[in-house]
Parts: structure tokens; C-alpha cells; sequence
């Protein structure tokens, strides 16, 4: 029997304009599953940064309900979701004197005390996160001397030093070039592995996402779909949304052909 982190039962989500909230999606059900990798994939505009930060409670859905442990997150305390989910937005990092080893530490802020003093285990925790994202070697520099691959793998790894058993990431490979794209779909998939921890990223890297995720979410047009790049309903949805003049669906190879 699979282990249920998190489930979301007839949600309806959109984001506020004026004194109204505008509906992108709704009836989305789905079960996020202990240690697997998952994409969600979409048009742009298809709601795909509002899911995840509704999961996050970042935004609140129309209706419906995520629960995690049984737990609505409406009824959680900031502090004590933040045990839970660690977020990685595509909001740029503004010019910080920090370093990497600084950086990546604030994420055990969530257990700390007042001073954000770190025992022994949140050293070790932070360390474990760097070997996991090939960041030691990083630990010195100054934030703003990164490349972005550098910038994305140091904030994975502050989302990994949480130590939340949920990590969400909204288009971590973008502005990238393939190689680092590639390396940082390789270090997720990783994560999954060896700690069970479960991700959830948002991604317009198709193709990547076919090869290395457990499941697809799919949304569309007010349509929400999960399942494995095998399942035929998933493939079918994907030629719905993706197909065009340019580029199509291969079911054979499981990958889009340009």
C-alpha cells in the first residue's frame, strides 16, 4: 500500500483580481505518494504557479481541501507547515553578502531557536544536503557570484535542509542551459531516492520530464489529469495540449519530436 503525504480532494483554484477571485481550475483530486518524483505540466497561463502555491497555502482555494497527515493546512500554523512543505519559487534572489553555507542553513530555520543558533544535527543535516546537491564545494562564495545552476542547485539544497518530507519547485530549470537542466532533474530524481522525500516540480521541460518523473499532473483548459506517461489517458492529454504543426507526441519513444 502506497504512502499518502499529501491529498487533495475537489479543489477549485484561482487568484484574486480586485475584489473577485478568477477561476483557472477546478475538481482536482490527486494523492501525492512518499518518495516519488512528479511533474506538473501545462500551457503557459494554465494555473500550473497557482496549484503549487495553493498546495503551499500560499493561496487559498476557492473550495476544496489539501490535508496533509490527515491535517487540514488551512488549520496549520506557518511554523509548523514549513516542517511539512518546502517551496522553490522562480522569484530571482535579490543581492545578499550571505554565502552558500549561509544560504543553504536557513532553511533549519523552521526548528531553530530565536537566534537561529544550529546544534550538531542541523550542521549535519546541512551538510547532508549540500553532499546531496553538489554544493560543498560551493560553501564560501557569496550568493551573488553564482552562475543559475550554481543559484538553483544552493536553493534546492536550503529546501532539502528543511527536511520536509514535501518539496515543491516551480520551473526550477528555467534560464538554464540543457546541461544544467538535465543536472538538476538528475539531482531531484536523487533526492527522491535516497531520502523519500517526495517532489513535485512545474516544468515546461517535456521531455525530461517523460524520462525521470514517477507521474504526470497535466493541466488544461480547466482539465486536470494524473497518471504515468504510459497510461493511455496521459498520453492521449498530452497530444491534446502539446501537439501542434511544429512538434508531436510519440508514444513509442515516449518523447515529443520537434
Amino acid at each position: 500500500m502506497k504512502n499518502v503525504v499529501l491529498k487533495a480532494t475537489a479543489l477549485n483554484i484561482g487568484y484574486p483580481v480586485s475584489k473577485k477571485t478568477i477561476s483557472i481550475c477546478n475538481q482536482i483530486d490527486f494523492e501525492l505518494y512518499k518518495g516519488e518524483l512528479l511533474c506538473l505540466l501545462g500551457r503557459n497561463g494554465s494555473g500550473k504557479s497557482t496549484l503549487l502555491k495553493t498546495i503551499a497555502n500560499m493561496l487559498s482555494p476557492i473550495e476544496g481541501s489539501i490535508e496533509i497527515n490527515e491535517k487540514n493546512i488551512d488549520n496549520l500554523p506557518p511554523k509548523e507547515l514549513a516542517k511539512f512543505i518546502a517551496v522553490v519559487l522562480t522569484e530571482s534572489i535579490p543581492e545578499s553578502s550571505l554565502t552558500v553555507y549561509e544560504t543553504i542553513a536557513l532553511g533549519r530555520q523552521p526548528y531553530t531557536n530565536w537566534l537561529g543558533k544550529l546544534s550538531d544535527q542541523d550542521i549535519s543535516i546541512v551538510h547532508n544536503a549540500m553532499n546531496l546537491t553538489d554544493t560543498t564545494e560551493l560553501s564560501n562564495k557569496l550568493i551573488h557570484q553564482l552562475s543559475d545552476g550554481q543559484l538553483q542547485r544552493v536553493m534546492i539544497a536550503r529546501a532539502l535542509t528543511q527536511d520536509t518530507p514535501i518539496i515543491l519547485l516551480d520551473e526550477p530549470t528555467s534560464h538554464l542551459d540543457i546541461h544544467h537542466k538535465i543536472n538538476i532533474f538528475k539531482i531531484l530524481a536523487k533526492i527522491c531516492k535516497e531520502t523519500e522525500k517526495t517532489v513535485l516540480i512545474s516544468t515546461h521541460e517535456i521531455n525530461l520530464a517523460l524520462k525521470t518523473s514517477d507521474r504526470l499532473l497535466l493541466i488544461d483548459q480547466k482539465k486536470f489529469n494524473v497518471g504515468k506517461s504510459t497510461d493511455i489517458a496521459i498520453q492521449e492529454n498530452l497530444m491534446t495540449i502539446f501537439n501542434s504543426d511544429d512538434i508531436r507526441y510519440d508514444s513509442h519513444s515516449n518523447q515529443f519530436i520537434f
